[in-house]
């Protein structure tokens, strides 16, 4: 081919390639790196033909110098460089961000590899100052003639506006999702700062000032520290230096600002985001409707790599608008906040206390429960007194039981956490099937019982748990205080309405009672009846599951000729929120709540045979393996033996455990705790429903956690059924049955339930969002109860363990003819009176609102003394030595300090793997600056009281320093010999935090482990 020729078919490699294209064919090549075009290498020509080709933004590097081509898309990345860029080496073109795309581009051609970045960040100087942009690109090596690497192809994806966008939107989302339901101007100003913390990109710096009566502009808060030196907490607004002179300016012209330079006035604020600080800086008025002159000042540093164009400007105007609206409605409704602000907090923390504590009762009531049934069940060798003794036991633990569930079910209502699920039903049906219940109770002590239940015209909507608490709550109201004569309930039709009524010819209620009588906690005074005993929560709890229908209730009552209780709601579904409707219902009713209801009434007619009513149903005469799944042994020898005598039971300390036993034994059923280590439930459900050999395998979650959002959840991952600590051994059996049986109707029915499923998980994910919302407001709003919690956690585990440590003697050793059964009653009544002590005293604790009330003067000798106290017979079992020096008195919580030092001694002990375990403890007055402790950033010119907790047991690695006092964190599993619940030593941490002061953790593998604590030396 001639050199003409050459030249032309090599000219026609630009064609088609646009402006760029254009200016290739132009150049003289010849000239650079990659001499003429005629002696390119073909894979160059390839390359360059890809690219000019390409609506996608892409270049080529080409030879030693990596000289730089790229196709007409690609001009918006070069910015101002183009054309200037085209031809020349790509480290001169992009020496800026080379640090980044050099050792990309040496991976390339010195590994032939290629590289993938999704957003990455780079800063780079395209139109003459450095600019924030996002790029999403690969660097493909290219060989040349000899097979090797002989440059790089790259396509381009330009981020920028997407990530600068999505993070913005979020600033935006959380401004309005947090701060419009504010209860103040302050916390609508922290809230905000808070919010504009995350966005350091965009808010290097931020702080808002109040202005006073026109007059003095006050600091609220700034999203650094280090930033409240630099700017003033009051700045007179009328003076002329300074920043004030920035807001005089913005004040004056009613608009938002950008002052160049900013540092010359306020000083340069660093620790942002980016490595530079910014120079410019904002000032945004905040107004109010109708008012001329600001309320506050919005004071925001600059992203330092954006231009303050309109668009950027534009988003600051929305954050300043969302912060001004949320305060203008603050304003509005600011005095019918103040006269129920008080009331709504203290109403608020009550109930987050009922629902704390009802869910720490439901553990110990399960493992009481279950021996107290136990041995009812084998009582025919025990005396009388003994029997009753235990079956009033029994008695007043299944009364508790009651309690905790209503005391959690109007928590949960008061605090908004409920959300009804209504399904059409056969309400004629359910009502008859709840009341008939009560008829032999109520029958056996000589009272009439009427059950008249008319046939409806259709089915109607309700929540089938509600309706039942409904309906046993008004017959055990009405059995309760109705000696003689006659209860009835009624079902009927009437005008589009469904009414309820439950009549009786019991003593009555005196009219004046008759206004409070559905009021929380309200008991009529001197009321006679079966018993006086009564929390004054059933009626309330039934009006607020009444108002969930959109319906009413309503008393007419006599004193002495008796009370009718009338429930009405609507027949059809208009009146519901269309949400919270499902129109398929397959749950099939059961006696397992009436039970509970049943059975209190029984005991209060003294009937002993009463409690056995529920038969106990066999399952085709068939052998089903249950394998049950637990870290504890004792809740896995307690259900493996109720349910042994109809099943083959295997069990499993962990999910780990239990998947190996799966596939060699496999199981018809599991039942499994969540909370477990090594692996927890949730794990072991996800691999169990994920696998095509055991996805048909039915999961039963056994949890102390209860409610409806716990439900919620526990059906949102996948479990078939969820049980709730305490449960009766019959309603345990009863929930296995079912699911067996369900498990075998599977078989048949899969498809058609699997859609089910999915349409059910979907709603449950949106109602467990919810809920998670609702849930971390009330963290945030409610730490101090939150602390208490866990502080208060442990001080009831031990009059429990005691408890349950008898009752279990009591069980294993009945049937021996020395055993002193009466002792170890008398030390389960003891450990319960001790335990009544224990909530009376956390009641009180949890009226007082601030910590700092609680300082006082603090024996640490007399703290230590009672703790060693606490542990004599432990300490003696152990052979151990506790040996201190004289400690001082502080002002402390004396609480609090108990607490921490009843940990701390306590690890000792229980880690101990020595004949003669010994914990020293030390103390010493230290100065802050003299103290060497990486752990602890303490005040140089503090002094700190340094108290040292030393042990001799099995220690461990020090690299879990941080991670041990990480709530329910166990670095050892071995439970048997080492038991806890990972709680202890974050209760530490957080009592200590609360003295203003600090803990670390020194130790190693079978060499003790050391507490050192620094408290300051005066609290004020």
């Amino acid at each position: 081919m001639t050199g003409a020729k050459l030249e032309s078919a090599s000219l026609l490699l630009f064609e088609g390639g646009g402006e760029t294209g254009e200016l290739m064919k132009s150049m003289d090549w010849g000239n650079t790196a990659l001499g003429s075009v005629e002696e390119w290498p073909q894979s160059l020509k390839t390359c360059v033909r890809i690219i000019l080709t390409s609506r996608q933004p892409m270049f080529v590097w080409w030879g030693k110098e990596l000289i730089n081509l790229y196709n007409d898309p690609y001009k918006a990345i070069v910015g101002g460089k183009h054309p200037w860029a085209l031809g020349k080496p790509a480290s001169e073109v992009w020496s800026d961000i080379w640090d980044e795309a050099g050792p990309r581009a040496q991976i390339c051609l010195q590994e032939n590899t290629g590289t993938y970045d999704e957003a990455l960040l780079l800063i780079m100087e395209r139109n003459g100052y450095p600019e924030e942009t996002y790029y999403t690109f690969s660097y493909s090596p290219v060989p040349g003639e000899d097979g090797r690497p002989a440059g790089i192809i790259c396509a381009n994806t330009d981020d920028t506006d997407r990530i600068i966008g999505e993070r913005q939107l979020r600033t935006l989302k959380d401004l309005g999702k947090y701060i419009l339901d504010c209860a103040s101007n302050e916390e609508a100003y922290q809230k905000t700062i808070h919010i504009l913390k995350q966005n350091p990109h965009d808010f290097p710096f931020a702080a808002i000032y109040e202005i006073k009566d026109e007059k003095i502009a006050k600091l609220q808060d700034a999203t650094e520290n280090r930033l409240k030196p630099l700017l003033p907490d009051e700045i007179d607004i009328h003076s002329q230096q300074g920043i004030a002179s920035l807001f005089r300016q913005v004040i004056d012209e009613g608009k938002l600002n950008v002052f160049k330079n900013a540092q010359e006035v306020i000083g340069q604020v660093t620790g942002s985001a980016w490595t530079k600080a910014p120079s410019n800086c904002l000032v945004i008025p905040l107004m109010q409707s109708g008012h001329s002159f600001p309320f506050a000042l919005m004071v925001i540093g600059l992203n330092p790599f954006r231009q303050p164009d309109e668009k950027y400007l534009d988003f600051f105007r929305l954050v300043a608008d969302q912060v001004a609206t949320c305060i203008s409605t603050l304003y509005a409704y600011d005095q019918e906040r103040k006269r129920a602000e008080a009331l709504a907090e203290i109403d608020k923390a009550k109930t987050l206390f009922f629902s704390n504590i009802s869910h720490e009762f439901r553990t110990p009531l399960t493992l009481m429960l279950g021996p107290l049934e136990s041995m009812l069940g084998n009582a025919a060798d025990l005396h009388d007194d003994h029997i009753a003794n235990i079956e009033s036991t029994h008695r007043n633990a299944m009364r508790l039981l009651r309690l905790v569930n209503t005391l959690l079910d109007f928590s949960r209502i008061e605090a908004d956490r409920v959300q009804a699920r209504f399904s059409p039903v056969n309400l004629s049906q359910l009502t008859t099937d709840i009341s008939s219940a009560f008829r032999s109770v109520i029958e056996n002590v000589g009272l009439e019982y009427k059950v008249s239940v008319r046939d409806l015209s259709s089915n109607v909507y309700v929540d089938r748990e509600m309706w039942e608490k409904i309906v046993l709550n008004l017959l055990s109201n009405a059995f309760k205080y109705t000696l003689s004569g006659k209860i009835e309930i009624q079902l009927e039709e009437k005008n589009g309405n469904v009414l309820l009524s439950v009549s009786d010819t019991g003593i009555g209620i005196p009219e004046k009672e008759l206004p409070q009588l559905f009021n929380r906690f309200y008991r009529v005074k001197n009321a006679g009846g079966r018993t006086y005993e009564g929390t004054g929560i059933g009626l309330s709890l039934v009006k607020e599951l009444v108002e969930l229908h959109n319906g009413t209730i309503d008393v007419e009552s006599k004193e002495g000729v008796g009370s009718v209780f009338s429930v009405c709601i609507a027949a059809g579904k208009d009146h519901l929120p269309a949400d919270q409707i499902q129109e398929r219902n397959d749950e099939v009713f059961t006696a397992s709540l009436s039970n509970i209801y049943v059975n209190e009434a029984i005991s209060l007619t003294g009937d002993k045979q009463g409690k056995d009513a529920v038969a106990t149903e066999k399952i085709n005469g068939k052998k089903y393996r249950v394998l049950v799944v637990d870290d504890n042994s004792d809740m896995r020898d307690y259900v493996g033996r109720l349910l042994n005598k109809e099943y083959e039971v295997v069990t499993a300390e962990n999910g780990k455990d239990a998947l190996g036993k799966i596939y060699h034994q496999r199981p018809d059923l599991i039942l499994s705790d969540i909370m477990m280590p090594v692996m927890d439930g949730i794990e072991l459900l996800h691999a169990v429903k994920g696998s095509p050999s055991t996805d048909t395998i039915p999961v039963i979650f056994i949890s102390a956690r209860a409610g409806e959002e716990a439900r919620i959840e526990g059906y949102n991952i996948g479990a078939d059924d969820y049980l709730v600590k305490p449960f009766s051994s019959k309603e345990l059996l009863a929930r296995v049955r079912s699911q067996l049986k369900i498990a075998n109707m599977h078989k048949e029915v899969n498809d058609a339930l699997e859609n089910k499923v999915n349409e059910r998980t979907k709603e449950l994910q949106k109602a467990s969002e919810k809920l998670e919302q609702i849930n971390t407001e009330l963290r945030r709003t409610n730490k101090e109860l939150e602390q208490f919690a866990f502080v208060s956690s442990h001080d009831l585990q031990e009059p429990l363990r005691k408890i349950q440590t008898f009752a279990d003697l009591i069980n294993r050793n009945i049937e021996q003819p020395a055993f002193d059964v009466k002792r170890y009653l008398e030390k389960i009544n003891a450990s319960a009176e001790r335990m009544s002590i224990l909530i009376k005293d956390l009641l009180n604790f949890s009226k007082l609102s601030k910590i700092n009330e609680e300082f006082v003067q603090t024996d640490l000798n007399k703290i230590l003394q009672d703790v060693i106290s606490d542990f004599e017979v432990l300490i003696k079992q152990k052979n151990a030595e506790i040996k201190f020096t004289s400690l001082p008195i502080i002002k402390a919580i004396p609480l609090q300090m108990n607490q921490l030092f009843y940990n701390l001694i306590s690890n000792g002990l229980k880690f101990s793997n020595r004949e003669r375990p010994v914990i020293e403890i030390k103390c010493a007055v230290e100065e802050g600056k003299n103290i060497v402790n990486g752990k602890c950033d303490l005040a140089k010119d503090q002094s700190y009281l340094h108290l040292s907790f030393k042990d001799n047991g099995i220690g461990f690695d020090q690299s879990y320093a941080d991670q041990i006092f990480t709530i329910f964190q166990r670095l050892n599993n071995d439970k048997q010999r080492f038991s806890g619940t990972g709680i202890g030593l974050a209760i530490c941490k957080k009592i200590v935090e609360n003295h203003r002061g600090c803990i670390a953790a020194h130790g190693a593998e079978n060499a003790g482990a050391t507490f050192d604590i620094y408290l300051p030396v005066a609290n004020d």
